[in-house]
């Protein structure tokens, strides 16, 4: 073998590996559903529906089931009142969604609004929504106008059912066999009817009797709250006058029934409100057992009336819209109103007692007017500074809130527990679980969430924050539209200011809000 060969020989083998061919991503894809109200129904629905839809996902090799959300009897027409709607839409924000699936267009949002609102900021977030019932896939161009216009009827059959519904409340109230949904402190119902409770009806009685002997509604309620059995009726945590108020002018302890004190109005969002006049309200009598005698109930209404005369808030005097909003900077008096019929002035009461204790003296109440009209129109130029302000208490609220220690525990625990949720309809759709293990789990966590959620909505309690961005809010509708202003107006002055520190240069306005604007003084 010559040099060249032996060296050939020594040249080692070249295996050629053919490339992967890249897999594609799948795309993360939850479903949502609103299952039955029925009580007895709820958790066979949703497990229904989560073996549905996760068969369904897990069908297609590019899809991964991330998930089904689902409120439980709850209205579509109020995106806000379901939870796990907002928390689907939060996963989506986070990047954790690629495609939802929903039944229809009516389970999703009967507010044509809400539902276009919320597929365009889904669509611009790169999640598709697919109606199965109607055939869309957000994801596909020319879909808008379609959902717009089936967003619009499922908008309608939202309010035809509830106009249906309301026409068959309003015929059994005409004819006396409607009475109420819910029982008073003293009945509980039974099927329809208004059934005494005798644990309750002594309560009642004691109220009746209490205010006939001369006690008022304040001085009851406090002696029911010293009482501790009174408070765990019906989870009553505190007895307010106005409670025991309601309770005496309740027509339903005479077994009487005054039905349609609030209606549903005929637009979107439907809520309940009390009834003004703006529908005819049912008088029934004998609509069931009453608790209180008639000639009882008379006496006391004769003699509620009786006090509310008396008590009647007598003509307001007139007083200057300043009154009790003045103080002095240098030494912290109040400021007394000095009026006759040639000056309307303002003192410092250190100063009116003894000059030499404040050197800041009387103030011309026109001076103040005039420099109130000065911020005013300054606030109505620059709009903006209401809207930053109303910004950053916005932003200190949120991490406020979401970086408490006590909150992200419980969001984590829910989290966990939904998780589980998540995990237990994998293995039942895998056949790793018999269907009533599944739902007896289920079950058990549904009620750890619900807890947990609870002690979610007890903490978050208004805070001093609140307040203010209330009133932040209130100064930008104020000044909404509103023109420069040439005169003093007592009302909005009111309505505005909190207080008015003065000092040897200039005035300080406080707002409702805390913000501090200065102006400086005219000397008179």
């Amino acid at each position: 073998m010559s040099d060249w060969e032996r060296e050939a020989a020594k040249v080692p083998e070249v295996r050629i590996i053919q490339p992967i061919a890249e897999q594609a991503k799948k795309q993360r894809v939850a479903a949502y559903a609103r299952v039955s109200s029925d009580s007895a129904d709820q958790l066979n629905s949703f497990a229904t529906q989560v073996e549905y839809y996760t068969s369904t996902i897990q069908a297609a090799d590019e899809w991964e089931f991330a998930g089904l959300y689902a409120d439980e009897g709850v209205t579509g027409t109020r995106a806000d009142k379901r939870e796990d709607f907002q928390r689907l839409l939060r996963d989506c924000r986070a990047g954790k969604i690629d495609r939802i699936l929903v039944k229809s267009i009516s389970r999703f949002a009967r507010n044509t609004l809400e539902c276009i609102q919320t597929v365009r900021e889904l669509k611009q977030l790169g999640v598709a929504v697919v109606f199965e019932k109607e055939g869309i896939d957000t994801g596909s161009l020319g879909s808008e106008m379609l959902l717009s216009i089936l967003g619009a009827a499922a908008q309608e059959e939202s309010l035809s059912i509830s106009q249906n519904i309301k026409w068959s409340y309003q015929k059994r109230m005409r004819s006396g066999d409607f009475i109420t949904c819910s029982a008073p402190l003293g009945y509980f119902l039974e099927g329809n009817t208004l059934v005494p409770d005798p644990q309750e009806v002594p309560i009642v009685k004691h109220i009746f009797a209490s205010y006939l002997a001369g006690k008022s509604t304040k001085e009851i309620a406090a002696e029911l709250n010293a009482k501790e059995t009174s408070n765990n009726i019906k989870k009553r945590s505190h007895w307010r006058d106005r409670t025991v108020y309601y309770i005496l002018t309740n027509e339903k302890y005479i077994g009487d029934s005054l039905v349609q004190k609030k209606y549903t109005p005929d637009e979107l969002p439907l809520g309940r409100k009390k009834n003004h006049g703006e529908v005819t309200r049912y008088y029934i009598s004998g609509t069931h057992q009453g608790i209180i005698d008639r000639q009882v109930f008379k006496a006391v209404q004769e003699l509620l009336g009786l006090r509310n005369a008396l008590h009647a808030p007598k003509a307001e005097v007139q007083h200057s819209p300043l009154s009790r909003k003045i103080v002095c900077g240098l030494c912290g008096s109040a400021f007394y109103h000095r009026h006759n019929k040639e000056t309307n002035r303002w003192t410092c009461a250190a100063h009116l007692k003894d000059p030499t204790l404040c050197s800041i003296g009387i103030i011309a109440e026109q001076d103040i007017r005039q420099a109130f009209l000065i911020v005013f129109n300054k606030l109505l130029d620059n709009p903006g500074i209401l809207k930053t302000v109303l910004d950053q208490l916005l932003e200190l609220q949120s991490k406020a809130f979401y970086t408490r220690p006590d909150i992200q525990d419980l969001n984590r625990k829910i989290a966990e527990i939904v998780g589980q949720n998540h995990t237990l309809a994998r293995l039942q759709a895998k056949g790793c679980m018999d269907s009533a293990s599944y739902i007896e789990r289920c079950n058990q966590n549904n009620r750890k969430i619900e807890d947990l959620r609870s002690q979610l909505r007890k903490l978050q309690t208004p805070v001093a924050a609140d307040s203010t961005i209330e009133n932040t809010k209130c100064l930008i509708d104020a000044l909404n539209g509103a023109e420069p202003m040439l005169e003093f107006e007592p009302v909005i002055f009111k309505s505005m200011i909190h207080k008015i520190t003065v000092y040897p240069d200039r005035f300080c306005f406080h707002l409702i809000n805390g913000l501090i604007l200065d102006e400086g003084r005219r000397r008179s």
